[in-house]
């Protein structure tokens, strides 16, 4: 942990996950101070969705990643002007601004590449590289979030700032930080240490499999995209302090980093589909007291459930379909984060069918994580979907 943030590309992971949670509270939140209605607010998540998913498809394949470096500085400064874009009154520009800003929302690829062939970091084995930089963005998520409610706190003093607006600066000291960054070396191969950590790719995986893995995936994320949209409006529609949104989501994420340790010891010794279904499980939970109670207790004890659900979705995702791919873990992470984006889709449109921002559309959720759950609990003893092995995957 401590190597990846003396590494330059670290550092630049941990200020652009703290963009990522500083947007997923202030994109929400922006676009309602501006007046724009339910259906437009969707309109700018479906927008972002599929730009996110072709950026993340794209990104993940050999050539962009042969040009690591200026792509990574480039995705960042379009990054940067798109968040300065969202808060103004025109869909058009905004849905524009909402588009570049996920060019750096989803560089993890071209971060993961850098940090592989520097010379600090190379040696790094893949499975102490995917525990450290998901606890990096943890914790830059976290920051990012109490940023929000920072920011918010300024409009007492500038009415006109836009809270959001707040993630510019950290976009731009991130391609500042990608620009001086070391060139990465040549490297045709992982050293002999860290391949010895990787387990041989898995063989090819019938198709029903396959299916019922991704479609349980893509569940769990819409599911987790109705919190990440529509729990901010409801907030706010409800008539409490938007603040209080940053106090939930700061309170998810500290969980998140708490569990994180078991989870990782648990992946050892126990198939990724039974955790994940497990997971669905507590979502279910979650979601109920969300949708059922409306108390402030209530809503704080529907986040503190909530940690295990995303820690579990977010690192298990990509080693179960890593199982499930031919090409392994690299395959699979690149896979899971364009099917997140469908699942995002999937979870922004569900909740129009459920008038304003009452409860009620939390209900929706819990029915994506009971539906996961059940799929992934009937295939939780299947060879080709578990994720443990003699000496373990990590």
């Amino acid at each position: 942990m401590s190597r990846l943030l003396r590494s330059p590309y670290g550092l630049c992971l941990l200020l652009v996950s703290a963009m990522t949670g500083l947007i997923s509270v202030g994109y929400p939140v922006a676009l309602e101070a501006a007046g724009f209605s339910k259906d437009k607010i969707a309109v700018f998540f479906v927008v972002d969705s599929l730009t996110a998913f072709a950026v993340a498809l794209t990104a993940s394949r050999p050539a962009p990643l042969r040009h690591a470096r200026p792509l990574l500085v480039a995705a960042l400064v379009a990054g940067a002007g798109g968040v300065a874009l969202v808060g103004g009154r025109s869909l058009p520009l905004v849905c524009l601004g909402g588009a570049l800003s996920m060019a750096a929302a989803v560089t993890l690829p071209l971060i993961l590449r850098q940090i592989q062939t520097s010379p600090g970091t190379a040696p790094l084995s893949d499975s102490v590289l995917a525990a450290g930089t998901r606890w990096i963005a943890v914790a830059g998520y976290l920051a990012g979030v109490a940023g929000f409610g920072a920011s918010a706190s300024l409009t007492t003093r500038w009415p006109e700032w836009t809270p959001v607006h707040a993630a510019v600066p950290l976009l731009l000291a991130a391609a500042a930080l990608a620009a001086a960054g070391t060139r990465s070396a040549a490297v045709a191969s992982r050293t002999t240490s860290a391949g010895s950590a990787h387990e041989p790719p898995p063989p090819a995986t019938p198709g029903l499999l396959l299916v019922a893995g991704v479609a349980a995936l893509v569940l769990l994320k819409a599911a987790d995209s109705v919190r990440l949209v529509y729990l901010p409006l409801f907030v706010v529609a409800s008539g409490r302090d938007e603040r209080l949104i940053s106090v939930l989501f700061l309170a998810t994420a500290a969980v998140e980093l708490l569990v994180l340790p078991l989870l990782g010891r648990l992946g050892d010794r126990r198939p990724a589909p039974l955790l994940l279904g497990a997971a669905g499980v507590v979502g279910v939970l979650s979601f109920a007291v969300s949708a059922g109670f409306a108390s402030l207790d209530t809503l704080l004890l529907s986040q503190l459930l909530y940690a295990p659900f995303t820690a579990a979705l977010q690192a298990l995702g990509p080693l179960l379909l890593g199982r499930l791919l031919v090409g392994g873990l690299p395959a699979g992470a690149g896979f899971f984060a364009a099917l997140m984006q469908l699942g995002s889709l999937i979870g922004i449109l569900a909740p129009l069918t459920v008038p304003g921002y009452s409860p009620g559309l939390f209900w929706i959720a819990a029915a994506f994580c009971a539906v996961a759950a059940t799929v992934l609990l009937r295939v939780r003893s299947t060879p080709a979907l578990s994720l443990t092995s003699p000496g373990g995957t990590r």
